[in-house]
This record gives C-alpha cells, structure tokens and sequence, in this order.
C-alpha cells in the first residue's frame, strides 16, 4: 500500500502538468494566470503565484526523495518487511477449544492469558466441567484439547479406541497431589489412608474395622475431639475423585453424608467456615484459613505433606501428573496452532506460570 502511493503521485504528475505564468499585458492587481493542460486559466494572488512556482521546482525532488525512501524501506525497517511476509498458518475463528479437568481450571486461565499474548492469532475457548465430560467432549469433537488429571479408564479408551482405531495422545503438562485439608484451627496434623477410608467410605473395602466419625477417633484430644467430622471434597465428575476412591477408599462407596463440592474454591470456603470439616482438593489450593495434613499410606510409614519435592519425587501419597489429552491419529500432526499451545506449556514459560498458580513443574 505505502508503495503505490509515491508512484501515483508521480503519475499523476506526468499526466497533470501545470505551470505558472503571468497574463500578457497590464497586471494592475499583481495577479497571475494557472494553467492546466486540462483546463483554463484563473488568476491567482501573486503570493500564491510565488508558492506555486516554488512546488514546480520543489516537487519532484520530493517525489523521488519518497520513492527512494520507499524502495529502501525493506531494508531500513525491519519491521515492514517482517509486515509482508506471509503470517504463520495459526487457526482463526474458532480457534481452539479446551476443556477437562476442574484442578486445572485457573491454571489453564492462566496459560490462554499468557498464550494470547504472544500469539494473539489463536484464539483460546475454556471451560472446566471436569475431567469425564471432557472426555465426552473429545469423543464427540467439540473440544480440541482436554485437561486431564486421571488416566483414562478402560471403557473410556475401549470406547475411544472403537470409535476412532486408534487411543487420544497425552501430553504431561504439570504435576500436583490430591491433599486433605482441614480448618486452620483444626490440630489434626497427619493420617494415613486406612484412617480415611473409615472417615468417607460406607463399604471400608480397605479393611478399616469400623467406621470413624469423632475427631478423638484420629486422636484430637478435648472438646475438639467430641465434634462430628464432615467429609468434604469435590464432585464425581473430577480426576481427584476418582483417584481418591479408587486409592483411598479402594474403590468402595462414599458415606451418604459426604459433601460433594464443585471445585477447590468450595472445598476451601466450607473448611474455613467448618472447624470440623475434612476435605481433600488439588494440592495447588491456597488460603490462609486452611492447611493440609501429612498423609502416609500405612500406619507406620512417614507421613508426608504435598511439596514441591514430594509431589516432583513422586514420595508424596497422592502424587498425579496432570496432562493434556488430543484426538490426533498416529500419523498425523496437530494443526500449528495446537503445537504451538502445547510447546509453550511445556517451555520454561509456560512452567513458570505453572508453578505461580501452585502446581509443580515438570521435572527436567
């Protein structure tokens, strides 16, 4: 566009010649006549008539000044040129959507910010309805990517693998550990995972003799210890529950009176306002108004709590990789757009933000 602008000019000027003159005799008012090649002649003030006979010599030196400067602007302006070459075959329009796991919820967020910013040409739709409606969402292809804090279940990849030949892609994307968490005020301070499961569990498939539903059953001592204790944690359709059930409850049923919450931000608002509450979450959840316990898988082992270190070691009980599933076939490549959200979650960037959103890095 900047380049054809110079060169009309120009033709213009060869198309449209004028010149300055003054009228054959008498000029009693110091006029001056312009004539086009076009048109007639009009007088003109000789103030103007000066100005004018200064743009006939003036102009095309200007005009040859701007097409030089235009030719050259390739070279001295590396942006321009950068502005001419084609742009990276990224996805518009619908762009790409992202769904899953509600534990990854804020994390994502925080990665389409990020992401946005540095490709503003791909355009990032997220939802967080939980881990197995994700699944439904890649199965019926109204999702791009799935956020995914639990494997795959056998009937989930039977039916993938029935639909399409072929299983999802997972890509790691970031670790953390489904924790308990109890009320600031609480001073419970370790259990193990048989104790839970006679806390949640109204089958106690893991051998618990009888159920415990006092404090004092987990040793806290005077009136703290006479309270109820309410069983917390998030819903059914989220990978922390169904790791805990299947790990901690050995894939028994919840008590009746469990409450099941819709994510961490629920879980943390029913323990600080719940001295008595119990309740497990994603590792990465915050607040000054909770803490979580140490955990231990059998009595007699060291209890430990989530870290950074244990979660990345894997020591910490209720360690999980958090990934990214896609619908890609085995020889075939994710559109540009896809790869390149995926190469930054994984960039030192990308785990930076991981870590300020309280989840653990990758290890390297």
């Amino acid at each position: 566009m900047f380049i054809d602008t110079p060169l009309s000019l120009l033709q213009a000027h060869r198309r449209r010649p004028f010149f300055e003159k003054q009228s054959a005799g008498d000029n009693k008012h110091g006029t001056s006549l312009r004539c086009g090649a076009w048109q007639g002649c009009k007088p003109l003030p000789a103030s103007r008539a000066l100005i004018r006979a200064m743009l006939v010599v003036l102009k095309p030196a200007v005009l040859v000044a701007g097409l030089l400067l235009v030719m050259l602007g390739g070279y001295l302006m590396p942006g321009y040129a950068a502005a001419q070459s084609d742009p990276p075959d990224l996805p518009s329009g619908n762009g790409i959507v992202v769904t899953g796991s509600v534990a990854l919820a804020n994390l994502i967020t925080l990665w389409a910010e990020d992401f946005r910013e540095r490709n503003p040409a791909v355009v990032i739709t997220v939802a967080d309805p939980g881990t197995a409606v994700g699944i439904e969402a890649l199965l019926n292809g109204s999702a791009d990517l799935v956020l995914t804090s639990m494997p795959l279940t056998q009937s989930q990849k039977n039916r993938f693998s029935e639909r399409f030949g072929y299983l999802p892609s997972y890509v790691p994307v970031a670790r953390d550990g489904v924790a308990l968490y109890v009320n600031l005020l609480n001073p419970l301070q370790e259990i193990t995972f048989l104790q839970l499961d006679a806390v949640y569990s109204a089958t106690r498939r893991c051998g618990a003799r009888q159920a415990i539903r006092k404090w004092s059953d987990l040793g806290v001592k005077g009136s703290r210890g006479e309270r109820m204790i309410t069983p917390l944690g998030l819903t059914s359709d989220t990978g922390a529950y169904l790791l805990f059930k299947h790990f901690v409850l050995c894939d028994g049923d919840f008590r009746a009176d469990f409450q099941a919450l819709a994510g961490p931000a629920a879980v943390q608002a029913a323990l600080a306002g719940n001295p008595a509450a119990i309740g497990f979450s994603s590792s990465a959840l915050r607040s000054a108004d909770v803490r979580a316990v140490a955990v231990a898988r059998r009595e007699g082992e060291t209890a430990l709590l989530p870290s950074i270190e244990t979660i990345q070691n894997g020591r910490y009980p209720l360690t999980r990789t958090l990934g990214i599933m896609l619908n890609i076939a085995p020889d075939e490549k994710p559109n540009p757009g896809v790869q390149e959200f995926l190469d930054y979650v994984r960039s030192a960037a990308g785990q930076a933000i991981a870590a300020k959103a309280g989840y653990v890095p990758l290890p390297r």
